[in-house]
């Protein structure tokens, strides 16, 4: 009579036993759920952001070194994060010639641009203290300008298609839960448009206007970009 009830005792062990690790494998799984759930969206993040860039001035001062053809604009971007501080973005801007809110220059040529900015970029970033975050980043993109120039009571106009380049940092400050504020310095290698305006000055006997080809002829330049922005974690 002792064994049946020894076996009892054992199956009953072992059923308590079992119960209680499903249990708390159960609560395990609901404790994780949304922390899961949290690293399969946290890693995405969408932002808007607005800011401006001008070229280098070959005679320029420390106040305008880096305000030829001054540009604003806006645009969004998109992030996603790789695992550890690896990330990439990509985004689209949009950017046209203004002054402001530096005065505008006498020395500047009369120049009408309009461009749309496609980049993509890879970065490292590092959180820092109080929610802050530090970011570099390097990328490339494609230009997509439009751009004109007076020609007596008309104007010459072209479109062309410019590949550029940056090396960027930045930082940003987590604000509530998910949103953060920011801004960065990005140094540039992209197209410009170099011309000597005399050579547009209508002339007796002149029927055509130059080519677009002949007067807007890109080259490689160096330009700084200041960005501020606000971006959404996902």
């Amino acid at each position: 009579m002792r064994h049946p009830k020894l076996l009892l005792a054992l199956s009953m062990s072992a059923t308590v036993s079992v119960s209680a690790t499903a249990g708390a494998d159960d609560a395990a799984g609901d404790a994780a759920g949304p922390t899961a759930v949290s690293a399969r969206v946290m890693p995405y993040s969408f932002g808007a952001r607005v800011g401006g860039y001008g070229f280098r001035r070959e005679e320029g001062d420390r106040r305008n070194a880096w305000d030829e053809c001054r540009m604003n604009g806006l645009g969004v971007f998109g992030e996603r994060r790789l695992g550890g501080a690896l990330f990439v973005e990509g985004g689209l801007d949009l950017y046209f010639s203004e002054s402001f809110p530096l005065a505008p220059s006498d020395q500047d040529l009369p120049i009408d641009r309009m461009s749309s900015l496609i980049t993509t970029a890879i970065g490292l970033r590092a959180d820092g203290p109080w929610r802050t975050s530090g970011y570099a980043q390097l990328g490339v993109g494609l230009e997509l300008t439009r751009v004109s120039v007076p020609y007596g009571d008309d104007r010459i106009t072209d479109q062309q298609a410019l590949p550029a380049g940056f090396l960027g940092v930045g930082g940003d400050v987590r604000i509530g839960d998910r949103t953060h504020l920011g801004a960065n310095l990005r140094a540039h290698v992209m197209g410009n448009f170099e011309y000597d305006a005399d050579d547009l000055e209508m002339q007796p006997g002149w029927t055509t206007p130059p080519a677009a080809d002949e007067v807007f002829a890109a080259s490689p330049d160096a330009a700084a970009q200041v960005q501020f922005y606000v971006r959404r974690d996902l």
